[in-house]
């Protein structure tokens, strides 16, 4: 019995020590990914936290900074393109609202928008 258990931990002293050394020398590599690379739905949870960031700074150069990072070639219309595909989805309203607010600053509002803006019934 007592054998049984001295192998055991030799077997996981060892097991973790080749674990650790394998680790060790086959480190993972760091791969960057461009902004313009990311997944469509990555872009928007990204858009929509920079909408978020605008709403509670209203700083509206940093915003146009971090949504030109995406490498969209028309900035405000991939807003309003994805802030009507929310409302044509039935997406979050709180995230709409953000969007709307976000196109709305870029001076473009949308009949579907009109709900969603700041002061009205939505």
């Amino acid at each position: 019995m007592q054998r049984v258990v001295i192998a055991i931990l030799v077997g996981l002293g060892l097991g973790a020590g080749a674990g650790a050394g394998v680790g060790w020398l086959l480190q993972a590599q760091q791969i960057m990914v461009e902004m313009e690379d990311l997944h469509p739905e990555y872009k928007a949870d990204y858009t929509i936290m920079v909408a978020q960031s605008y709403v509670l700074t209203e700083d509206w150069d940093l915003a146009q900074s971090q949504l030109g990072r995406l490498g969209e070639s028309d900035p405000a219309g991939y807003v309003v393109q994805l802030a009507e595909r929310y409302i044509d989805e039935g997406r979050n309203p709180d995230e709409i609202r953000l969007l709307v607010r976000l196109a709305a600053r870029y001076g473009v509002v949308t009949e579907p928008m009109q709900p969603f803006l700041p002061n009205q019934d939505g």
